[in-house]
């Protein structure tokens, strides 16, 4: 078996930019090597964007409607890709939407069909990592240390600063990951509140001012004081986060500040040490506000390490696409020690190609 693989990898986050796609080569020496050949991040159609967002609230019959239109999306999309910058790959591994994230009741639901990639692309097609991981008592999250702790040396941290920041420290002898914060995803709520996509480099933000009453209301979560491993959904955002700041008569920039403060404050409070070595990916990094806060929060003399643009973007899509490449090698590929399940796992459905 040749020790050199090209695998297409596709994120799909909670903040619903769109798909990333992202084409790697993957060589296996003493140790993984990576790279990242060709990647794209296409956005959702205006449509389905809003289908997306609400998909927790639809019937069972429209949620599978939806993960069908959803996988011919995504599988259009990467045939496209692949025409257009003539790869191919192995295998196709898909991380989907998340509809459903309830650890507690050992649920969880990622959504685009699998086989109708697979009918499109007509090449393998890997998903549904979560699930197994929840089922044997797991977060199902974080999953990318895996490919963290393989694929990059040298850190003491790794942050993703996405629609939910999530964190991997990597000890001596273990690594520990877990959610830490919603960001992205908040952020965004407000700006559509303000008719803008997103908060551009923080600009929103850095005109607001802090309310220090829902600051400390916000860091009063009986969530930030639980122990890890843990997780965070769509259901506890909509439960816990956004009743106090829309529940207010408070102005949408001077939320969008304070809950900028608030990311950056349980970010810090999770980074033990001085000088550690932190590599920063996800949307984020490009929110100016968001990142100078941190650094203003952080006392320690951390270095953060903002990556080329391509890592930046395509980290997560990079990591769904070494995954799919372990559980085609029967590897191990979510650590249970990261996710509080009963055992390391090799986790992922796998729709063969039959054509």
């Amino acid at each position: 078996m040749s020790d050199i693989f090209k695998v297409i990898g596709i994120m799909s986050g909670t903040s619903l930019d769109g798909i990333d796609i992202a084409h790697c080569t993957f060589k296996k020496g003493k140790d993984w090597t990576y790279k990242i050949d060709k990647a794209k991040t296409v956005e959702y159609p205006k449509k389905l964007k809003e289908k997306l967002k609400s998909s927790f609230e639809l019937s069972g019959y429209n949620l599978i409607k939806l993960d069908h239109s959803l996988g011919e999306f995504i599988g259009l999309e990467i045939k496209k890709f692949l025409k257009n910058n003539n790869l191919d790959p192995e295998i196709i591994s898909s991380h989907g939407h998340t509809v459903f994230h309830n650890p507690k009741e050992k649920i969880g639901l990622q959504i685009g069909n699998a086989n109708k990639i697979l009918s499109i692309v007509k090449i393998p097609v890997i998903d549904n990592f979560r699930e197994l991981d929840i089922i044997l008592g797991g977060q199902g999250a974080p999953l990318v240390p895996i490919g963290e702790k393989l694929l990059f040396k040298g850190y003491d941290y790794f942050i993703n600063l996405g629609g939910i920041i999530n964190l991997t420290k990597i000890g001596y002898s273990s690594v520990q990951a877990y959610d830490i914060v919603p960001s992205n995803i908040v952020l965004n709520s407000i700006s559509n509140k303000l008719n803008f996509e997103f908060d551009n480099k923080g600009n929103i933000a850095r005109k607001g001012k802090l309310i220090l009453t829902l600051f400390d209301e916000l860091n009063s979560l009986k969530f930030y004081k639980k122990n890890h491993p843990k997780s965070i959904g769509i259901e506890w955002i909509n439960k816990k986060i956004f009743p106090i700041i829309y529940n207010s008569n408070h102005k949408l920039e001077d939320v969008m500040a304070t809950f900028s403060n608030h990311i950056a404050y349980q970010l810090i409070k999770n980074i033990d040490g001085k000088k550690n070595k932190i590599l920063v990916t996800g949307g984020g990094v490009y929110n100016d506000f968001l990142v100078e806060k941190i650094k203003v929060y952080d006392k320690n003399k951390n270095l953060w390490i903002i990556p080329d643009n391509k890592l930046i973007k395509y980290k997560e899509a990079l990591i769904f696409a070494f995954m799919g490449l372990l559980r085609k090698l029967n590897k191990k590929n979510i650590l249970n020690n990261v996710t509080g399940s009963i055992i390391n796992i090799s986790a992922g459905n796998v729709s063969k190609n039959i054509f």
